[in-house]
């Protein structure tokens, strides 16, 4: 702020300093930043009996799975591999899945919610990952495979809201892909490169049900089809916030 005056014929400048008022820090919103729910890097050494939780939650979940191969190198990175298995099969036993226990980390709830993986494939069908089916109280969350091209899904009892690839990508080329989930709208991102999104009010997402890999839990062929995973997958990265 300044002000002026008239002295001995001239004009002289004076200039207020206003006391600097300290900066009050605003709250900040617990999603400000991402945080990561689980990691599982699947480096884990053939024939691994537990896929480990990078993330330090704890995450951790068994390996006891038939046609299920750990420590595969291929292109440089290391991960795990599924068979191919008739879609038309019936289920083995144990189950051709990974089951991690359900945690509230591996729930959306209302949240910004990110699945992110790194997978390759030669087939055209199956379910990658997945907590949740279509008939699970409390909804369900998903990525699958249909056609090659992959979709992200996010259902609750008020909405859901899924997006597409526009092309192929079961080329047996690694690929990122990832899928967010807001409040308001679903976005799909493949290999950093923006893809779609659909917007739309997805409600709570939180069940009960075991997050699996590879495939549905609970399957018979007859009324809940099994939706086996073939490739291999490089890593999974779960994460809250914006």
């Amino acid at each position: 702020m300044q002000f002026s005056h008239r002295k001995n014929g001239l004009k002289a400048v004076a200039v207020a300093v206003m006391a600097a008022t300290p900066l009050v820090a605003l709250p900040v919103a617990s999603e400000a930043v991402p945080v990561v729910q689980a990691l599982y890097n699947m480096n884990e050494a053939p024939g691994a009996t537990k896929m480990i939780d990078s993330s330090g939650n704890g995450l951790h979940a068994p390996i006891n799975q038939a046609g299920l191969n750990t420590g595969v190198v291929f292109n440089g990175a290391t991960g795990y591999e599924w068979a191919y298995r008739s879609p038309t099969a019936p289920p083995p036993a144990p189950e051709r899945v990974i089951q991690v226990p359900d945690n509230a980390r591996l729930d959306p709830g209302t949240s910004t919610f990110t699945v992110e993986i790194r997978f390759r494939t030669s087939r055209a069908f199956g379910n990658i990952i997945q907590k949740g089916q279509s008939a699970s109280t409390g909804g369900q969350w998903k990525i699958q495979n249909p056609g090659g091209k992959p979709s992200c899904l996010f259902k609750s009892s008020t909405g859901s809201a899924g997006v597409q690839a526009a092309v192929a990508i079961n080329n047996n080329q690694w690929h990122v892909l990832r899928c967010v989930r807001t409040p308001t709208r679903v976005t799909m991102y493949m290999d950093g490169q923006y893809v779609n999104q659909k917007n739309a009010n997805t409600g709570s997402i939180e069940n009960t049900v075991p997050m699996t890999i590879g495939g549905k839990i609970n399957c018979n062929q007859t009324t809940v089809t099994c939706d086996y995973f073939t490739g291999m997958i490089d890593y999974v990265r779960i994460t809250k916030g914006t």
